[in-house]
C-alpha cells in the first residue's frame, strides 16, 4: 500500500469502536465537538460528519470502510453543548454509528463489498482520505482507458474515472428530481460514449439535447419545413414499420366486426402489392363476386412476405378496402349455394365498418400524425436512417427529436417502442457488435412498463425493457434517464450496472433504487433528498459501496428550448 493512500494516520484519527453489531458498529467520537476542522496534507480533515466515509483498522491487513450515519450525545451529555452554560466539568461525548460498506486487502490491494473480518470493541477508527476511496472502488477494476466522471464530494483533487464498460457494459440508469443535475449528467455520459469510439442514438423528447449541435447528425421525427431554406433533417417512420397491435391501438377498431374485417384489408393491401394482377386498376382487392381460390392460393403462397415486419401496404386505400372485405362468405345464385365464390356485400358488416372507416380517414390524414401515413417527399424513413449512421465508421451520435410528434392516440409511445423493436431485431442480426451502440432514452418512465390502447387493442411498452434484458450480449446497451423511477419496472432495473442517482425526494423512488442496485440501503438512500445540484451517488455493480461524486459539467450543457431567453423562464 503506498504512502498516498495510507489509510490509518494519526491526524485522521476519530475514534474507537465501541459496540459492534451485524449492521454497523458504534464508535466514540471524542473531537467531534470542534467548532473548526483541521487541515492536513492540503485536505479537510474533519472530526466526525455525517455522511463521511471512515476506515476501521483492524489486527490483520483488511481495512474496512463504513459511513457515519448518525451522531448523537448520550442522554445524560446533551446540554453540555449548550453555550450559556458555565460548566467547566461538562464534557460532551458524542457517539457515531457507522454502516459497514465493504473491505479493502492492503496487501493485494484488493476490495470487495463483504466484511473479511468483523471490528472489535477498541479498533481505532479514521477518518477515510479521499484517494483511498477512490482506490477501494476502482481497485478490483484497474484500466488504461477510462472516463473521468467528476470528483468525489468535498475533494475537487480526487477525481473519479471509471472504465467504460462499468458503465455501460451492463445498462446504465441516470435517475433524479428535476433540476438534481439528471440532463447534464445523461449528457456528459452521451459525449464519454463518442469519445471512447462507440455509437449513441438519443431519443430525445423534449428537444433538449440540441446544443450537440455539429458534434451530432440530427433528425426531427415528424413536423414541417418552414420553408427551402429550413436546413434541418427530417424523417418518417412510416406505417408499415408499427405492429398489427400498434395499428389497431391508433385506430381502436371493436373486437366483433371491425378488428377481423382490419386484418383482412390489411392482409389484402399487402397482397395487392406483392401480386399486383390480384387487385383492380386503382390497387384495391375486390372480393364481391369473385373467386376464392386465386386469392387464397396467393396468400398461401406469400404468406411469410406478408407476415413479414415491415410488409409494405398503401395505408391510403385501407379505409375503402375495409369496405370491399365486407361481403358475403359464399355467393347464391338461383337459390344455390356457390362455396367457390364470395357473395355481394354483407350490409350489416357494411354498416359495422363506417365507423371504423371514419376513424382510420381521421388518422391517415391528420396532419400530427403525417410522418407515419403521409410523409413529406422530403422526409427520410428513420429506419434507413439508423441503419446508415449504425454502418458509418466515422459517425458517433444520433439525435432523433421527437419533439414535434403527436402525443395523440399514444403515437409517441408506440413509435418509441417500434423504434426499440427494430434496434433489437437489427442487434439480433449483429449488426452491432463490431462498434457497440448505447442508445440513450430521456424520460423513459414514458415508454417503459405502460400499456397503451383501449381495451380491446391493448400494447404493452416492452422493447426497451426487452433491450435491457439481452441487448447486451449483442453489442446494444442502453442508457435510461428518468425523474419517475418508480415508473420503471424492477426486472428492467435490476438488469442496470450502473446507477447515477441524484436527488430523489420522493420515498418510493429511493425503495426502487434501494432494491434494484443491490448495493444501496436504507441508511445511505437517506442522503438522497439531501443532494446538492450536480451531485450524486454513482452505484456500480462491480464497487463495493455508493460513490458520492460531483460530476464534472458536459461539454454543451443540454438547454430545454432554443428560445428560452424569449420566454417568462429568463430572469
Amino acid at each position: 500500500m503506498s504512502e498516498a493512500v495510507y489509510p490509518f494516520e494519526n491526524a485522521r484519527y476519530l475514534g474507537t469502536v465501541s459496540r459492534v453489531s451485524p449492521l454497523g458498529v458504534q464508535v466514540n467520537l471524542p473531537f467531534a465537538t470542534e467548532a473548526a476542522p483541521a487541515q492536513y496534507a492540503g485536505n479537510r480533515v474533519t472530526r466526525g460528519q455525517v455522511g463521511e466515509f471512515v476506515v476501521i483498522e483492524t489486527f490483520t491487513s483488511v481495512a474496512i470502510i463504513g459511513r457515519i450515519t448518525e451522531i448523537r450525545l448520550p442522554e445524560r451529555d446533551r446540554l453540555s453543548v449548550e453555550p450559556e452554560r458555565d460548566d467547566n466539568d461538562a464534557q460532551a461525548n458524542p457517539i457515531g454509528v457507522i454502516r459497514l460498506l465493504g473491505s479493502v486487502d492492503l496487501q493485494s490491494v484488493q476490495s470487495s463489498r463483504g466484511i473479511s473480518d468483523v471490528p472489535r470493541i477498541g479498533d481505532y477508527v479514521y477518518l477515510a482520505h479521499p484517494d483511498f476511496i477512490r482506490l477501494a472502488i476502482v481497485a478490483a477494476k484497474a484500466s488504461k482507458d477510462t472516463i473521468t466522471m467528476g470528483h468525489l464530494s468535498g475533494a475537487p483533487e480526487s477525481k473519479v474515472s471509471l472504465p467504460p464498460a462499468s458503465i455501460f457494459g451492463r445498462h446504465c440508469a441516470v435517475l433524479g428530481s428535476t433540476g438534481g443535475g439528471k440532463s447534464w449528467s445523461t449528457m456528459k455520459l452521451v459525449e464519454a460514449v463518442a469519445s471512447c469510439g462507440g455509437k449513441a442514438i438519443v431519443i430525445d423528447p423534449t428537444g433538449e439535447y440540441h446544443t450537440l449541435a455539429e458534434h451530432a447528425d440530427h433528425v426531427f421525427l415528424g413536423g414541417r419545413k418552414k420553408g427551402d431554406d429550413d436546413p434541418r433533417r427530417f424523417v418518417s417512420f412510416p406505417h408499415h414499420h408499427l405492429s398489427e397491435i400498434d395499428l389497431f391501438a391508433i385506430l381502436q377498431p371493436s373486437p366483433g366486426v371491425q378488428a377481423p374485417k382490419l386484418r383482412e384489408a390489411i392482409a389484402s393491401l399487402k397482397l395487392a402489392r406483392i401480386a399486383p394482377d390480384l387487385a383492380d386498376e386503382d390497387g384495391f382487392l375486390v372480393k364481391e363476386f369473385r373467386p376464392k381460390k386465386p386469392v387464397i392460393q396467393a396468400l398461401l403462397k406469400h404468406d411469410e412476405k406478408i407476415r413479414a415486419p415491415s410488409a409494405p401496404f398503401d395505408v391510403s386505400k385501407l379505409s375503402q378496402q375495409i369496405l370491399k372485405e365486407c361481403v358475403e362468405l359464399n355467393a347464391y345464385e338461383n337459390k344455390a349455394i356457390d362455396t367457390k365464390r364470395w357473395g355481394r356485400v354483407h350490409e350489416t358488416s357494411f354498416s359495422n365498418c363506417v365507423t371504423l372507416c371514419m376513424r382510420v380517414e381521421s388518422n391517415v390524414n391528420a396532419p400530427t400524425l403525417s410522418a407515419l401515413f403521409k410523409p413529406a417527399d422530403y422526409m427520410e424513413d428513420l429506419t434507413t436512417v439508423i441503419q446508415a449512421f449504425a454502418g458509418d465508421p466515422k459517425k458517433r451520435v444520433l439525435r432523433v427529436s421527437m419533439e414535434n410528434l403527436s402525443f395523440e392516440n399514444n403515437t409517441r409511445e408506440l413509435v418509441v417502442n417500434a423504434i426499440g423493436r427494430f434496434l433489437l431485431t437489427s442487434a439480433r442480426d449483429d449488426q452491432y457488435q463490431a462498434t457497440p451502440l448505447v442508445v440513450v432514452l430521456d424520460e423513459a418512465h414514458q415508454f417503459l412498463s405502460k400499456s397503451v390502447g383501449d381495451e380491446n387493442n391493448r400494447v404493452f411498452l416492452d422493447a426497451f425493457g426487452l433491450i435491457a434484458k439481452e441487448g447486451r450480449k449483442y453489442g446494444l446497451t442502453c442508457l435510461l434517464a428518468t425523474q419517475r423511477p418508480r415508473d420503471i419496472p424492477e426486472d428492467v432495473l435490476s438488469q442496470v450496472g450502473m446507477f447515477v442517482v441524484h436527488r430523489l425526494i420522493n420515498e418510493r423512488d429511493q425503495a426502487v433504487v434501494v432494491n434494484a442496485s443491490g448495493v444501496l440501503d436504507g441508511s445511505t438512500a437517506a442522503f438522497l433528498p439531501n443532494l446538492r445540484d450536480g451531485e450524486a451517488l454513482m452505484i456500480g455493480t462491480s464497487s463495493i459501496m455508493p460513490l458520492p461524486v460531483t460530476m464534472d459539467p458536459p461539454a454543451r450543457p443540454p438547454k430545454l428550448s432554443a428560445n428560452a431567453s424569449t420566454t417568462w423562464l429568463k430572469s
